[in-house]
């Protein structure tokens, strides 16, 4: 075992990308308490709702995998005529009272599970010419009253989609602009800055706490960013969004403290298709982007704009000739599109959204939605999605339903610890610093160079009051039982077990991957599990974990760990540990 790296993980906090790990030593507990950034997935595509589809349907859509919706508002005019604030960037006089129905659905829904909802504006019909001050006018008054439903309604903030699909014109694009014979490109781009300035101040106005969140920010001009000059490669490669850098240097130019931005990466993440694609596409946003933004805010930047990513369902249904295709790498769909969604996930900050056209999750008007649902096409995307954010609801319905069907089969064996001599094999490694001494039947056992704990099956305790005992490790400075499974990448596994402490020191699981070779693979996808409440660590606690079989991956390891306790007499017990297949 790599006893440096072990070592180091497990006595010190370590903050990475994918698991947020709270390790509750005495040092720290009285004067801080660090808990995981909740991520979120938020559904956006062609059966994106309105806000009397939201409040008409709610039940269903909470029932979905999602911790909010992207929608539209739809508002009516003085002559009936249907105004939709998608269509923000126009010269069309609006009035804040036409969207009052809209506002009027949104303080009726009260929801619990859709806390993270975003009123869609786009820059569409994008033709106000950048030196159009009245064309603006109209634009910074539509913003206004987008940031007003957005208050009232309670929602999390607006969504901007830069997209022009009114072409020829392009919002964001020197060649589209009116007066572009009479202006420079480095006089539009001042101008694009000041408008990006206005665009903020607008919402601002209304509510300096509301988000922005876009499909895309700087993601969309990397090569850009890339270039030994910005500057020019933005005049010269032209592709369509030349003017938007500038724009979004005057969002940060008036965005307050409390303003957060997002940057949707919708390019990266529908295609990237691996661990290292997602997170060269953070590297991206966070660094490269750094590139197109002014330099006296860059650090507003690091500070204030997130990183996300856009996951296109129908890339996982595609055939392979489309250009928006992932292939599965001899796994499900379903399965390849769960990875991918926990690799964006662990390299977002906060937000994933989840795009899709050809079919629907809930009820739509829009014609171009097939009655099909996605969970019919993709059968377990339900369970797929919620399972990486909020994987304790899978649990619990999953264990359910493997009882009702008489499925329920622990894989570890002697996971209760009933069994009464070393009668199974032990976990299988190359290694020679495993050890089966003393170690419960089925089980390994390991510890650092300059430890000296003992383990053993303790047949005087037990969880559930059955035959048998617990596994007992004391005194140790860092070690572990160990246990071994073979699996599939691609598959999922519920981990549970439960834990009890006497005296100090502390116990988790770690669940590691080996290859065909025993040879330790994937150490990123490592998962650590703690116990939810460690309040009382002399009763027993539970721990548990929905884990999925990285790429590589044909042997999963579970660690039941121990660290830092001093005296022999410093003790932990782990029994009724179990594995089960989702499969």
């Amino acid at each position: 075992m790599n006893t440096f790296r072990y070592k180091r993980i497990f006595q010190i906090i370590v903050i990475c990308v994918g698991f947020s790990i709270c390790v509750s030593l005495q040092a720290f507990a009285q004067t801080a308490s660090f808990q995981p950034v909740q991520k979120k997935l938020i559904e956006a595509g062609w059966d994106i709702p309105d806000t009397a589809t939201l409040r008409k349907n709610l039940t269903q859509m909470e029932n979905a995998p999602f911790d909010g919706v992207v929608l539209y508002a739809i508002g009516k005019d003085a002559t009936g005529n249907t105004i939709n604030v998608q269509s923000t960037f126009s010269n069309v006089p609006w009035k804040k009272e036409w969207f009052q129905s809209s506002v009027d659905d949104l303080k009726a829904i009260h929801s619990k599970k859709l806390t993270d909802n975003f009123l869609q504006v786009g820059a569409n019909p994008g033709n106000v010419d950048l030196f159009d001050d009245a064309g603006w006018m109209q634009i910074a008054d539509h913003l206004r009253i987008a940031a007003w439903i957005a208050k009232e309604g309670n929602l999390k903030g607006l969504l901007l989609d830069p997209e022009a699909y009114t072409k020829p014109y392009r919002q964001f694009e020197y060649l589209s602009q009116a007066q572009r014979d009479k202006h420079s490109f480095e006089e539009y781009q001042a101008k694009a800055r000041q408008r990006g300035k206005e665009m903020i101040s607008a919402v601002t106005s209304i509510d300096p706490n509301l988000m922005i969140y876009t499909y895309f920010m700087n993601s969309v001009s990397t090569e850009e960013a890339k270039s030994t000059n910005p500057q020019m490669a933005l005049q010269s490669l032209n592709n369509g969004y030349d003017l938007y850098p500038a724009f979004i240097n005057g969002w940060l130019d008036a965005a307050p403290p409390s303003m957060t931005f997002v940057e949707g990466s919708e390019s990266q993440g529908f295609h990237a298709n691996s661990q290292l694609g997602f997170l060269y596409a953070a590297n991206l946003m966070r660094n490269t982007a750094l590139n197109l933004v002014a330099p006296e805010n860059r650090q507003k930047y690091l500070a204030q704009v997130q990183t996300s990513f856009g996951i296109y369902l129908d890339a996982y249904l595609n055939p392979p000739t489309s250009s928006y295709y992932i292939d599965p790498k001899g796994s499900t769909p379903t399965q390849r599109l769960q990875t991918n969604v926990q690799y964006a996930v662990d390299a977002a900050n906060e937000y994933v959204w989840i795009y899709g056209e050809k079919y629907r999750w809930w009820p739509t008007e829009s014609t171009s939605v097939s009655p099909q649902s996605w969970e019919d096409v993709l059968p377990g995307i339900h369970d797929a999605l919620l399972g990486v954010t909020h994987p304790q609801l899978v649990i619990q319905q999953k264990i359910a339903d493997l009882q009702k069907n008489g499925k329920l089969v622990n894989l570890l064996k002697n996971g209760d610890f009933s069994a009464a001599e070393h009668s199974s094999a032990p976990a299988r490694n190359t290694s020679q610093d495993w050890k089966t001494v003393g170690a419960p039947s089925g089980w390994s056992t390991w510890q650092t160079d300059d430890s000296h704990g003992t383990f053993s099956q303790d047949n005087s305790v037990n969880h559930s009051n059955k035959q048998g005992g617990a596994a007992r490790v004391a005194g140790t400075n860092i070690g572990c039982f160990i246990q071994s499974v073979d699996v599939k990448p691609g598959d999922s596994y519920i981990v549970q077990s439960w834990l009890r402490q006497s005296g100090q020191g502390n116990g988790w699981i770690r669940v590691r991957w080996q290859n065909a070779d025993n040879k330790w693979t994937q150490q990123a996808s490592d998962v650590l599990l703690f116990s939810a409440d460690g309040s009382d660590k002399n009763a027993w606690q539970k721990i548990e974990g929905l884990v999925t079989v990285p790429e590589g991956a044909e042997k999963m390891l579970i660690l039941l760990s121990a660290a830092n306790q001093p005296s022999p007499q410093d003790a932990l017990w782990f029994d009724d540990v179990q594995v089960y297949s989702l499969r």
